[in-house]
């Protein structure tokens, strides 16, 4: 006879006599029984453990363009690797079986360019109010300001209004602009055109494509000319884009029209990172239901062995 014990140096949580052979049959269970009560000790302090599911590739839609360089070398670093790092940040579309993919445009579509039929992602409600979805503004550096600003005059249905900064600050937060550009000359407004949501969409994308590929592009948040220019000297432009809404992202998800990339941002509070999945696992032949319960029981594993670490306090990575 034994005694299977679980103690976290105060309480005893669970306490079954058994025989080794009982032990050795129901060792599965046993073992999830301990992790999930050491979970619960260890978790109570900090938070609970991200939701992490494993989905069909094609259930999700991305709501932003992605780079298709970039996927493509980060397809195939995956592959040499063996490894998913971080997963991309998914919330369920309603009265649907699909995905609005929040963030990991590129790595979603380096996935579906490697042929890779599964995904881990992290699984959120997209109606937490803790989720807030902020819109990043481009620096756009590198490039002639003439050649910049002739490539906005070749774009049709384009209106610019000149005013000042204030006066763009409160166009953007009443929708009465789509955008507004500071530049060294000052500060002009991007008027919204016909065709609702989807004109303002195609606009934004026309804009942006006459400067990417062409010009450094840098993410900001903030307008301010003079705080920039110290840090980019070469700055042409700022491009600073209103601010989304959920129903947003998912409209774009479902239509045709996309985001342009590097424009939305989603600050997620337990975000996992590092989590070095096998990318083997999601290739197999298994079926999906099998690859789930093994990403749980890789979960259990991983915190047994005290892999998986909360940090509250605010950091920065210096090796993204």
């Amino acid at each position: 006879m034994t005694w299977v014990v679980v103690y976290n140096g105060n309480y005893v949580f669970l306490m079954l006599k058994l025989t080794w052979s009982e032990v050795l049959t129901h060792r599965h269970l046993i073992f999830y029984w301990i992790t999930h009560l050491l979970l619960e000790v260890r978790m109570r302090d900090s938070t609970a453990l991200p939701n992490l599911m494993i989905l069909p590739t094609d259930f999700l839609l991305l709501h932003e363009d992605f780079d298709p360089r970039r996927a493509e070398k980060l397809s195939h670093r995956i592959l040499a690797g063996g490894l998913l790092k971080h997963p991309p940040i998914v919330a369920p579309i309603p009265n649907t079986d699909l995905y609005v993919v929040l963030d990991g445009a590129n790595r979603t579509s380096a996935f579906a360019l490697a042929g890779i039929s599964h995904i881990v992602a992290q699984v959120v409600d997209y109606n937490d109010p803790d989720i807030i979805v902020d819109t990043w503004y481009h620096v756009v550096s590198g490039v002639d300001f003439e050649v910049f600003d002739h490539g906005l005059t070749n774009i049709d249905h384009l209106q610019l209004l000149d005013c000042s900064l204030d006066e763009a600050r409160r166009a953007l937060a009443q929708r009465a602009a789509i955008a507004y550009i500071v530049c060294e000359r000052g500060v002009r407004l991007v008027i919204p055109p016909a065709g609702g949501n989807l004109g303002a969409l195609k606009l934004l994308n026309q804009i942006v494509a006459t400067y990417r590929g062409k010009a450094d592009i840098y993410r900001a948040s903030n307008d301010i000319w003079e705080i920039q220019k110290p840090y980019y000297p070469d700055i042409t432009a700022l491009l600073i884009f209103a601010p989304l809404q959920p129903a947003d992202i998912i409209e774009a998800a479902l239509g045709d029209q996309k985001i342009p990339t590097g424009i939305t941002r989603h600050i997620v509070p337990a975000r996992a990172l590092n989590i070095n999945f096998p990318v083997g696992i999601l290739m197999s032949s298994w079926s999906l239901e099998r690859k789930r319960a093994w990403l749980r029981e890789w979960l259990m594993e991983r915190m047994a062995a005290n892999a998986i670490r909360y940090y509250a306090e605010s950091t920065f990575s210096f090796n993204e």
